[in-house]
C-alpha cells in the first residue's frame, strides 16, 4: 500500500515471547545458541524498593 504508513518497535528478543510469536507467525523460531545457554539458568531477582538504593545497589 503505497500510503501506509507503518510503526515498528521492538524492546526484546522475539524468544523472550516464544508462546506468543510462533503462534502469531506460524514458524517455529530458532533458538541461538547464546540465549539457549541461559535459559535453564536459575534466575535471580533483587526487589528494590527506592531509587536510593538501587543506586546503592550498582554500587
Amino acid at each position: 500500500h503505497e500510503n501506509a504508513i507503518g510503526v515498528f518497535l521492538e524492546t526484546a528478543h522475539p524468544i523472550k515471547f516464544l508462546d506468543v510469536v510462533e503462534p502469531a507467525l506460524g514458524i517455529t523460531l530458532p533458538i541461538p545458541e547464546q540465549i539457549e545457554s541461559v535459559m535453564n539458568e536459575e534466575k535471580v531477582s533483587v526487589k528494590i524498593k527506592t531509587y536510593e538504593e538501587l543506586k546503592a545497589f550498582l554500587g
